[in-house]
């Protein structure tokens, strides 16, 4: 499989996510019969996002603080505060700004969890958790760059550089396909038990092994019938996903060499499901279900994996 490369290099970050002052010396909360409001200097109420206390709070225009709400994605709870870590803020951004494949984008860390030493493997401990609950959308950045800078004691500046296998036109048609496909095959009057059979067995009758080792993504993968085992896995998360049947994408190894498959959950329990191994390389056609459902002691004859990573298939 081809890994995520990654380069930590020093560099200006001019951008934020969030630009906001640290709070003043002459800070003060108010409370009137409206709510709470917060006023800075010569200021009489403050708007906009801000950092106090270590907690950050949003004021409307009229300058009252929001609470049991979610603004810009963030839920401020009954006391206003949205209390992060640096893992959450990182975590949030990777996945808004990779899902829609946005090639330069910032993350600024105030928390006091993240420092130099650290943050390259925060962001890394994320990537590898996204690549799990959102397989779909991680898989699909083909490398990135990140650096990383800091001034003093002030917060923590990331620049990520990413480029994607996929772009918004591919993967827009992509979508339209599978749908067509799904609906074909998979109709909502089947059980999710034979929509995964259908699923299973289209892509297998559709799609052969990419012997020159270079299409990964579903897109190619659908389009030119043909991709490794990183195509055969997304390609079947995206039509299980359209299915309504849930799923993951498994990192692993099988006989030693890198490999992936799905996890899928139907019937209320997770079964292996790797499709790249129920169709063997043959000069024909060949459909088997010899790693079809199986259960984590079932697979692990010739395939493993990080076991603490993924649900258990028992």
């Amino acid at each position: 499989m081809k890994k995520i490369a990654k380069l930590v290099a020093s560099s200006l970050a001019a951008v934020a996510i969030l630009s906001l002052n640290s709070v003043g010396a002459s800070a003060e909360w108010k409370k009137d019969n409206v709510g709470w409001i917060y006023s800075e200097g010569n200021s009489s109420h403050i708007t906009g996002w801000k950092l106090i206390d270590g907690n950050w709070y949003y004021f409307n225009s009229s300058g009252y603080m929001a609470y049991d709400t979610t603004i810009d994605g963030y839920y401020l709870n009954s006391s206003g505060a949205w209390k992060y870590s640096d893992s959450d803020l990182i975590d949030q951004e990777l996945i808004k700004n990779i899902s829609i494949q946005n090639p330069h984008f910032y993350i600024r860390c105030y928390g006091d969890d993240a420092n130099m030493q650290n943050i390259g493997n925060i962001f890394q401990s994320e990537i590898n958790k996204l690549k799990i609950t959102n397989s779909y959308e991680m898989f699909n950045v083909n490398n990135y760059n990140l650096s990383i800078t800091r001034y003093g004691s002030g917060p923590i500046n990331i620049t990520i550089d990413c480029t994607y296998k996929m772009n918004a036109q591919m993967e827009a048609q992509l979508d339209v396909k599978a749908r067509s496909i799904v609906e074909g095959i998979a109709p909502n009057s089947m059980s999710q038990v034979e929509k995964e059979r259908a699923i299973h067995d289209w892509i297998i009758n559709n799609t052969r092994y990419d012997q020159s080792y270079s299409i990964y993504d579903p897109y190619n993968t659908l389009i030119k019938h043909t991709g490794v085992c990183e195509g055969y896995s997304l390609l079947a998360q995206k039509m299980f996903t359209i299915a309504g049947i849930k799923s993951i994408v498994v990192e692993g190894k099988a006989d030693g060499q890198d490999h992936a498959w799905n996890l899928v959950y139907i019937d209320g329990k997770w079964r292996h499901v790797d499709c790249t191994w129920d169709d063997p390389v043959s000069y024909r056609d060949v459909l088997q279900y010899d790693y079809y459902n199986l259960t984590d002691e079932e697979i692990s004859n010739d395939h493993t994996w990080d076991s603490t990573k993924y649900p258990e298939a028992n």
